[in-house]
């Protein structure tokens, strides 16, 4: 079996990070109170901390959050900054989150996009000076844990397509 080069090994991972990149630049109006704009960025940045940290660096996560900021017409670096400082917060839970079953991670994430949607609210809050509805972001962290299992289906397979070996995730990477 001939070896695959690398980098298009690495594409489908690549590729998934961009399209939920992509998805995280949209808002769905609910309702006149709720607005639901998924951070579905949040999704690969868990789940590649966890288990490819060389794969996605926090320098990538500031640049995917910047354009996230500058498409979706966002305060200018507040998900590079939230990206950021999100990621830094996985990698130090990395080591206990790994070796839990997956309905502690799936907490550990609603946890994650909770307190996402609540630094959001509040810096908003904050420089606009307007008390905005906690439902909007509210509802938006919890849509995007509900989703997460279904996107923790897809990321393995690309996790085996990135891996030359069978390993997943290993402690030391």
């Amino acid at each position: 079996m001939p070896a695959v080069v690398p980098i298009l090994r690495a594409l489908p991972a690549v590729l998934l990070t961009l399209a939920f990149t992509l998805f995280s630049m949209h808002s769905f109006v609910l309702s006149s109170l709720v607005t639901l704009q998924l951070l579905m960025i949040l999704h690969a940045i868990y789940y590649w901390t966890l288990f490819r940290p060389t794969l996605f660096p926090a320098w990538l996560a500031f640049l995917l959050g910047f354009a996230i900021d500058i498409i979706g017409g966002s305060l200018l670096g507040l998900n590079a900054f939230l990206l950021v400082f999100l990621t830094t917060v996985i990698a130090r839970q990395r080591r206990y989150l790994l070796s839990q079953p997956f309905a502690t991670q799936w907490a550990g994430f609603l946890l994650l996009a909770i307190a996402a949607e609540s630094i959001r609210w509040i810096v908003m809050v904050t420089v606009s000076m307007t008390l905005f509805s906690p439902a909007s972001a509210l509802t938006s962290a919890i849509f995007n844990a509900a989703i997460y299992p279904l996107t923790s289906l897809v990321m393995p397979l690309c996790l085996r397509l990135i891996s030359p070996y069978k390993t997943r995730g290993a402690i030391d990477d």
